[in-house]
């Protein structure tokens, strides 16, 4: 979830953060394009960050870390400069490009009979709970500012993320030939 919620909150509707942050203005697009520019050097990176902590599950936490450091100091920050704004895509991207590892570790917590559908479903699960973040953040921006908003969505993702990250079982060097 931290993933569509740096993209689906953050980047996307990166032109409402700009009146609060005292930006002029910033362009979704480019928010996007940064972010994912950093998705794929921190796709490339937590393979080779699983690979030295041989755990899957430790790069994902340790990358959560990162990204809910980006996050505070982007919402809280001295984020006052379109192309500070834009560094932080590149940050949130970086931390939250751990989507394929995510998906290895989702299939090879089943069975090599359900694997395929578990593959297909789970990061389905994820993406569609993108207007659900969506529309919390939108109820939460009529009583709060648009920052302190974001920041409470944040918590919520972030706190099941960190709670999935500890609880879910290593697959790093399991044996994976097993049937549900």
């Amino acid at each position: 979830m931290p993933t569509w919620y740096c993209i689906g909150i953050l980047a996307v509707l990166a032109n409402q953060f700009a009146p609060e942050m005292g930006i002029a203005s910033l362009n979704p697009g480019k928010a996007i394009m940064w972010a994912y520019i950093g998705i794929s050097v921190g796709d490339l990176a937590s393979g080779f960050i699983s690979h030295l902590l041989k755990s899957r599950k430790m790069a994902i936490f340790y990358m959560l870390a990162f990204t809910i450091v980006g996050v505070a100091i982007m919402l809280f920050g001295n984020t006052n400069s379109e192309t500070k704004y834009y560094m932080f895509c590149v940050w949130l991207g970086l931390g939250t490009g751990y989507w394929a590892m995510f998906v290895t570790l989702a299939a090879e917590q089943f069975g090599t009979n359900i694997r395929n559908t578990a593959t297909t479903t789970v990061p389905n699960m994820v993406r569609g709970l993108v207007p659900v973040m969506i529309f919390a953040f939108d109820v939460l921006k009529k009583d709060f500012s648009v920052i302190i908003s974001a920041a409470m969505v944040g918590a919520i993702v972030f706190g099941l993320a960190f709670y999935s990250a500890l609880t879910v079982s290593e697959t790093h060097d399991k044996d994976l030939e097993f049937v549900e």
